[in-house]
């Protein structure tokens, strides 16, 4: 993935606002990339270029010689929304299903469902539920059954750990691990840094719409937790001094 000096702003009523300001970032193929940034930095707006959702209103994004909507539409990206908002009237089975029905990738519908039923971890009961009764961490699992099916081998999660109980984010992160394992691409937003110091090989930081390499990337995972919180903190300290 090459993203070239992206910018995207916002018309208000009265004025535009920029939201991503000259972004430039180029992912190699089975990383797991996090980019670390407080709620409102312009991590879900650069997802949304990403996946071929917008258009930047300049420069540009390529996923192997490819623009985003036209990769998303025959090669397949494995999302998950910050929200997930699922269909409420449908069963687990029954939005899994669909989900193998649209898949630009799935060969062997019949197999792929199976895998797609076996990765949420769930009793054969709880497959039967509707969404709307699900907790927030089933129904995240039940988006990343979603984003799996048909083994794309691109990743973009919108904070996927947040909000999440212990042993969802157990089973969140065991998913991740064997994904990167695997020589998958995962490009993951986030704010938890605990998480991404875990996790990541590169750590991006985003603030006010710009974009950085983080200086501590490579360190045992405390340390690139910390380093990333101190940065965090220190943009943020720079914005009340304005």
């Amino acid at each position: 993935m090459q993203v070239t000096g992206v910018t995207v702003s916002y018309r208000s009523l009265w004025r535009r606002k920029a939201v991503l300001h000259d972004v430039s970032l180029s992912i190699d193929s089975g990383r797991l990339v996090a980019v670390v940034g407080p709620n409102g930095a312009g991590k879900t707006t650069l997802f949304t270029v990403l996946m071929g959702f917008r258009g930047p209103d300049g420069g540009r994004c390529d996923i192997d010689g490819m623009q985003p909507a036209v990769y998303r539409r025959t090669r397949g990206i494995g999302y998950v929304a910050e929200e997930s908002r699922l269909p409420s009237g449908w069963t687990v089975r029954q939005f899994l299903r669909r989900a193998v029905d649209l898949s630009p990738t799935a060969v062997d519908g019949e197999a792929e469902y199976r895998r797609a039923i076996a990765r949420t971890r769930l009793e054969r009961d709880a497959l039967s539920q509707p969404l709307s009764s699900c907790s927030k961490g089933t129904r995240r699992r039940i988006a990343f059954a979603w984003a799996r099916v048909g083994d794309p081998q691109l990743y973009v999660l919108d904070e996927p750990f947040s909000g999440l109980d212990p042993a969802s984010r157990a089973y969140l992160r065991e998913e991740l691990q064997q994904l990167r394992d695997s020589g998958r691409t995962v490009l993951m937003a986030s704010h938890e840094v605990a998480e991404v110091g875990r996790l990541a090989d590169v750590a991006l930081i985003i603030h006010g719409g710009r974009l950085r390499r983080a200086e501590h990337t490579g360190s045992d995972s405390q340390a690139l937790a910390a380093a990333l919180e101190a940065e965090l903190l220190r943009a943020e300290a720079s914005d009340d001094g304005r």
